[in-house]
């Protein structure tokens, strides 16, 4: 466990960097770029007009509480630098973080005090005891999207919007999040995230391609079937099909020859309900949730066409568990693969090994032509936000709603330029066709509750279904619908009980 705390005494040279941005981006003015994961977001990289209220941070600009606020977070894979950097001077993310905390240390007279858990099961047991205990140590939680259930359900998180200086409606907070995250018609909302939240980008799914190796092919352009909207999962299986290679000359079809396309049985397969825009769970009327019936039909669809994608002769389907959750992306690397499925923070962490190669990005494909757009499936683990129970004191409500707002919006003008244009962009991208494409997968992004939630397994069931050469998705459809459908009603039990508080 490891406590951290930014001081708004800082000495002077350390906070000028951050006085001189501040003028420049009042919370109460907004000059920059739209935050794309908001579904109202135009074009990536364009200007949001300056008098644009859904991106104006209306915080009053005489706020000068004289706290610490105390945050508890997960320290995990791409999201252990979200909230915390040690100095100024360490890299574009780690700056624009540091210059983030200062900015709205400076802002709101706090001091931001972060202490880290090794996991989100340990940092869910620390929610669960201080809640239960009373205990108003903490204010703040942080934990991945797929723990956040649990803790909310057991009534260990304030509903936010009952919260002072708090305005999730601001489009720098993610829209799409919240819509899943609301509860009932009394529109209960526990959790909330943001480009706060790093991991939001990172732990988005996309297919990187040898550029080098589709000419070699004759393949035609991947970046003009995507703008058409050709790039389906049956356009993919014919690319890959009959792409393998003996590399090593053993006779055997192994782990070191080249393949056409390399994927997970694992976690990879999760892109797959989310990119063919199946959502297993919507809300009636009322805003309840209930088990989708009619994605039956495309469900079945996109198993057989899944199937036929993870077992044709030119993928090699790793055994993550046994062989690694990596080996998408470090085979591509090794130049043994036409294409692979891997996630940005994989593509950032392997990027010195990409430099000799020409390679390109595509979203992953869509189920259908007739789809209407693609789907970009970010992984269940990014970071969501939201206030402990304990924290009964209205007054202490507003100090932390302020925080929470500020640490948005300041992660949306600093953080979210720093390493969506500086650091992913820049390093990532070869090409301007690249860059498009990046722009065009971050405002595709999508949420299903099943899979943001993990809930009745599903989601895990799923996974070898659908890599499975024979893909039993009708046998399994009442099953998984029971699953749901006792999950939510066990849900709406608690959510009635923190209703009627």
């Amino acid at each position: 466990m490891k406590k951290h705390i930014v001081g708004f005494s800082r000495s002077l040279s350390l906070i000028l960097a951050a006085l001189m941005l501040i003028s420049l981006i009042s919370c109460a003015e907004s000059g920059d770029t739209p935050d794309d994961t908001s579904p109202q977001a135009t074009e990536a990289g364009s200007e949001a007009a300056t008098d644009d209220p859904e991106y104006r941070c209306d915080l009053p600009d005489d706020l000068n509480f004289g706290t610490e606020v105390n945050y508890l977070y997960t320290i995990a894979a791409n999201r252990d630098d979200e909230l915390v950097s040690e100095d100024y001077g360490l890299g574009v993310v780690s700056d624009s973080v540091y210059e983030r905390n200062a900015a709205v240390s400076e802002k709101l007279g706090v001091d931001l005090a972060f202490t880290g858990r090794n996991s989100d099961i340990d940092t869910a047991s620390a929610i669960s005891g201080l809640v239960s205990a009373g205990d108003k140590s903490v204010d703040i939680f942080v934990i991945g999207t797929y723990s956040v259930l649990t803790p909310i359900l057991a009534g260990h998180y304030l509903n936010l919007n009952g919260i002072s200086n708090l305005d999730l409606s601001k489009l720098y907070w993610n829209q799409y999040y919240n819509e899943m995250m609301t509860f009932t018609s009394d529109n209960l909302q526990f959790a909330a995230t943001s480009p706060t939240a790093i991991s939001m980008f990172r732990d988005g799914y996309l297919t990187i391609f040898n550029r080098d190796k589709l000419a070699e092919y004759q393949i035609p352009d991947l970046y003009e079937t995507v703008w058409n909207g050709d790039w389906t999962l049956e356009y993919q299986y014919g690319l890959i099909k009959d792409v393998y290679t003996d590399a090593n000359g053993d006779g055997k079809r192994d782990i070191d020859d080249f393949f056409g396309f390399y994927v997970g049985n694992v976690t990879d397969m999760d892109v797959y309900a989310v990119s063919s825009d199946i959502h297993l769970a919507v809300r009636d009327e009322n805003g309840d949730l209930l088990y989708n019936t009619d994605a039956f039909e495309r469900l079945v669809d996109m198993g057989e066409k899944v199937s036929a994608l993870c077992n044709a002769p030119g993928t090699y389907l790793v055994n993550s568990f046994n062989e690694g959750f990596d080996v998408p992306i470090e085979k591509f690397t090794q130049k043994k693969a036409l294409m692979a499925t891997t996630m940005f923070g994989l593509v950032e962490r392997n990027i010195e090994y990409l430099a000799d190669i020409s390679y390109g990005i595509a979203p992953i494909p869509k189920l259908t032509k007739e789809q209407a757009h693609y789907g970009t499936y970010i992984q269940d683990q990014v970071s969501c936000f939201g206030i402990s129970a304990s924290i009964g004191d209205e007054d202490r409500q507003a100090v932390l709603g302020a925080v929470m707002e500020a640490m948005s919006y300041y992660s949306y003008v600093i953080v979210r330029p720093a390493y969506y244009d500086v650091a992913l962009s820049l390093r990532f991208m070869q090409d301007p066709q690249s860059k498009a494409i990046l722009d065009t997968m971050f405002e595709s992004i999508s949420f299903d509750y099943v899979y943001a939630t993990s809930l009745g397994g599903v989601r895990d069931s799923m996974r070898s279904v659908i890599s499975s050469t024979k893909p039993a998705i009708a046998s399994q459809e009442k099953k998984w619908q029971k699953l749901v459908e006792n999950a939510l009603k066990s849900q709406q039990r608690s959510l009635d009980k923190l209703k009627n508080k």
